[in-house]
């Protein structure tokens, strides 16, 4: 008796396994979300006579123009003739825009004194220490980050350290 009170339970857990597809309704699974793609984008990097330097995420497509746009526009002085503003800023493009100081009316030179943000190579090189290729990269730094802000900032120049610094800052000016 026991055997057959076994042998059913079996069979009907056989048969409940068998034709379950049956018995459970089929539930439809949800078609599966279609993502609208995020647009692409160029990473540009703006430096120089700007408001805002510094690295923009723009559409692709977008011009130079637009990528100095997002970084506040040009300043008063800078080189406006230097950036093709309708050229495509691609992705990983660095736009800089030089600085343009002709017509603007320098400050009066301290007497005697060499302006580092007016001065030639002729001028600089008169300097002790400085030779031409130090001059330059004054000339260089100053066109790359616009005019001195103050005497100290000559230190920042590549090649001129505290001990040269201590031998000019008393013959230059800004």
């Amino acid at each position: 008796m026991k055997k057959i009170i076994f042998l059913s339970i079996a069979l009907g857990i056989f048969t409940l396994f068998q034709f379950s597809d049956i018995l459970v309704p089929a539930v439809a699974e949800p078609p599966p979300a279609v993502e609208t793609p995020l647009p692409e984008k160029a990473f540009v990097y703006v430096t120089g006579a700007v408001k805002k330097p510094g690295l923009y995420a723009l559409e692709t497509g977008k011009t130079a123009g637009d990528a100095v746009n997002a970084a506040g526009g040009m300043l008063a002085y800078a080189d406006t003739a230097a950036v093709n503003l309708a050229e495509k800023a691609a992705d990983g493009t660095h736009i800089h825009v030089p600085f343009d100081f002709n017509g603007i009316p320098a400050p009066p030179a301290e007497a005697g004194k060499v302006s580092l943000n007016q001065a030639d190579e002729k001028q600089l090189t008169s300097l002790p220490g400085i030779g031409p290729a130090m001059a330059a990269n004054i000339i260089a730094y100053r066109q790359e980050h616009g005019s001195f802000g103050s005497i100290e900032e000559l230190q920042k120049v590549k090649g001129i350290g505290p001990a040269k610094f201590a031998k000019l800052k008393d013959q230059v000016s800004l």
